[in-house]
C-alpha cells in the first residue's frame, strides 16, 4: 500500500513538469478530411483534459475536465473544427451551463483558451488564465462552464461572425454531451464575457435568433462586460499608448478572416515595419503588450500605415468592420435574449461610447431586455474586477427563474461593487480562491454563501465610498485630494455604517 501511494503521489507530482503540446502541434486540434459530414455544434472527437486545469500559477481542483472537437464554420460559410472546455465542479447541477468566452485577444490558436488553462502552458498566456478565478466562482456555485476557443483555427481576432457562431456551436456540442459530460440538454444556459471575450459572447446572443433557434429555450440571457461592439474605437484610444498592443493582434486577427485585406496593409504599411508587424502574428497579448506599447500604428508624426486612420476608409476595409461592428445596423443580427452589460465610463481600452450606442441602439430598435450597469469610476481593468460580481449576480437570477427589467432600464453607480448583491459574489469568489490554493475541491467546498453578511455590506460600501473620493480610475486622479480622513464628504467607518444602514432600510 506504502508503494502505491507513493507511485501515485510520483504520477501527480510529474504531470506538474509535462508541458502540455502547443495547438499548432497537437493532432487532436486538427480539422477531419471529413468535415463536412458532420453538423454544426456536432462533436467530432473528446478526450479528458490532457493536463491539470490552473489558475495562474495554482491548479484548480475540478471534478472532471474535457476537451471536445466540435464542428462549426467560419464568416464564410466554410467548416471548421474548434476545441471547446468541459469544466465539472464536484456536486454538479446538469441543469446549469455557462459558456465563459475568455478574452484570447490574439492571432494565433496557440494562445487559445484551452491551452492556456492547462498546467504549465507558458506564462504568456496569463491574461486568460487570470480569468480562470471567475470561472471558478461560477463553478462553486455548482454550474458547469463551457469555455470555446471561438477564434478558430486560424485565430480569427476581431471576426465577430467566426466567434459567435463558434460560441453557439460549442453550447450545442455541451448541451448534446450527456453521455460523456453528464450536461442535461434542457439545461439552462447563459453567455459571459469580458473585454475581447464580448465579441464572442455578444456575437452569439445576436446570431442565435436566425443560427440557432432552438436553443432559445435553454438559453436565459448574455452578461457582457467591457462590451466591444467597435473595434476601431479601441484602436483611436489604445494607439500609441502603453496599451498599443492590441492594434496588431487585431488587425492580424482580421488578416487571418479576411485575407483580402493583405493587399491593402501590403501597399500601406511601412517597409520597415512590415516584419515586426507581422512577428504579432505568433504573439499572445501579453507579449504584445510588453513589445508594442507606446507604438503609433494609424496616429501620431510618423505611423506604421502610411495613410494613418485613413486606412479604414478603404471600401474594403470599411466594408468588414462594419460587418463586425455589434448594434450598427437595424436590420442586422441582435439578441432575442435578456442582455446585462457593465461598462466603465473611464474605459482606456474600450470606449464607454461603444456600449453606450449598442445600449440606445438596441433600445430603440425594441429589444426585450437590455440592463446596462453603468460604473463611474473605473477603467477597463478595474471593471474586471469591480463589475464581475454584478455579472454573477445576474446569471444566477436568470437560472432561479427571476424575471429580467422589462424593456431598457440603465443604472449609474460609483461602481458597480455597489450591485445589490454582489457583496456575496466577492465573499464567494475570494473564499473560492483560497480555497483552490490549498487544494479545496471547487463545487463543494464554498457553495453555502448565499448571503449578506454585515461585514461584507460595509466593505461593499466603505470601497464605493473611498472610489467617490478618488475618483474615475485611471483618469482624472488628483492626489491633493485624497486626504479622505479629514475630508468632510467622509467621516470613516460611521459613514459606512450609515450606508449599509440606508440600504437595508
Amino acid at each position: 500500500m506504502l508503494i502505491l501511494s507513493f507511485l501515485i503521489w510520483a504520477v501527480a507530482v510529474s504531470a506538474q513538469f509535462i508541458k502540455p503540446v502547443k495547438p499548432s502541434d497537437d493532432d487532436f486540434y486538427d480539422t477531419p478530411s471529413n468535415i463536412t459530414s458532420y453538423k454544426n455544434g456536432d462533436i467530432i472527437n473528446a478526450r479528458p483534459a490532457p493536463a491539470m486545469i490552473r489558475s495562474v500559477y495554482f491548479p484548480v481542483n475540478v471534478k472532471n475536465a474535457w476537451q471536445l472537437l466540435v464542428r462549426s464554420e467560419d464568416s464564410h460559410g466554410n467548416p471548421n473544427a474548434i476545441v471547446t472546455t468541459v469544466l465539472e465542479p464536484y456536486d454538479a447541477d446538469p441543469k446549469r451551463v455557462v459558456s465563459y468566452q475568455a478574452a484570447q485577444d490574439s492571432a494565433t490558436q496557440d494562445c487559445s483558451p484551452s491551452f492556456s488553462f492547462l498546467f504549465n502552458a507558458p506564462m504568456n498566456t496569463i491574461i486568460l488564465q487570470v480569468e480562470m478565478v471567475l470561472i471558478q466562482t461560477a463553478l462553486a456555485k455548482g454550474w458547469y462552464v463551457v469555455a470555446p476557443d471561438y477564434e478558430g483555427p486560424k485565430g480569427s481576432f476581431t471576426a465577430g461572425i467566426q466567434s459567435g457562431q463558434a460560441a453557439i456551436n460549442s453550447l450545442r456540442a455541451a448541451l448534446n454531451s450527456e453521455d460523456v459530460t453528464g450536461i442535461d440538454p434542457n439545461a439552462k444556459a447563459a453567455f459571459w464575457g469580458y473585454s475581447g471575450g464580448t465579441i464572442a459572447s455578444g456575437w452569439a446572443a445576436s446570431l442565435q435568433p436566425k443560427y440557432a433557434p432552438e436553443l432559445k429555450k435553454n438559453l436565459v440571457g448574455a452578461a457582457l462586460g467591457g462590451w466591444v461592439t467597435n473595434i476601431t474605437l479601441t484602436a483611436e484610444i489604445t494607439d500609441g499608448t502603453i496599451f498599443g498592443g492590441f492594434i496588431p493582434n487585431a488587425i492580424n486577427g482580421m488578416l487571418n478572416e479576411y485575407p483580402e485585406v493583405q493587399d491593402i496593409l501590403d501597399k500601406e504599411l511601412r517597409e520597415d515595419k512590415v516584419k515586426p508587424f507581422e512577428d504579432a502574428k505568433e504573439k499572445c497579448l501579453f507579449n504584445s503588450i510588453i513589445d508594442y506599447m507606446f507604438l503609433n500604428f494609424f496616429g501620431g508624426k510618423k505611423p506604421w500605415v502610411n495613410s494613418g486612420w485613413k486606412f479604414f476608409d478603404y471600401p474594403l476595409v470599411k466594408e468588414i468592420v462594419q460587418n463586425n461592428t455589434a448594434a450598427l445596423f437595424e436590420d442586422g443580427p441582435r439578441p432575442e435574449i435578456p442582455l446585462f452589460v457593465f461598462h466603465g465610463t473611464e474605459d482606456e481600452i474600450v470606449p464607454f461610447s461603444g456600449a453606450e450606442r449598442g445600449y440606445n441602439n438596441y433600445c430603440k430598435w425594441g429589444i426585450d431586455s437590455f440592463e446596462f450597469a453603468v460604473s463611474n469610476t473605473t477603467g477597463h481593468i478595474l471593471e474586471w474586477a469591480e463589475g464581475s460580481g454584478a455579472a454573477l449576480v445576474w446569471i444566477e437570477k436568470m437560472f432561479n427563474g427571476e424575471k429580467p427589467v422589462d424593456g431598457c432600464k440603465r443604472t449609474e453607480r460609483s461602481t458597480n461593487v455597489l450591485y445589490p448583491g454582489a457583496d456575496v459574489q466577492y465573499r464567494q469568489l475570494i473564499r473560492t480562491l483560497f480555497s483552490s490554493i490549498n487544494g479545496g475541491e471547487i463545487g463543494e467546498t464554498t457553495r453555502n454563501i448565499t448571503d449578506s453578511t454585515m461585514v461584507s455590506t460595509i466593505m461593499q460600501h466603505g470601497i464605493s465610498a473611498l472610489l467617490e473620493k478618488i475618483g474615475p480610475i485611471p483618469f482624472k486622479r488628483d492626489l491633493s485630494e485624497m486626504d479622505i480622513l479629514e475630508s468632510p464628504e467622509f467621516r470613516g467607518i460611521s459613514d459606512v455604517v450609515r450606508r449599509w444602514k440606508q440600504q437595508k432600510a
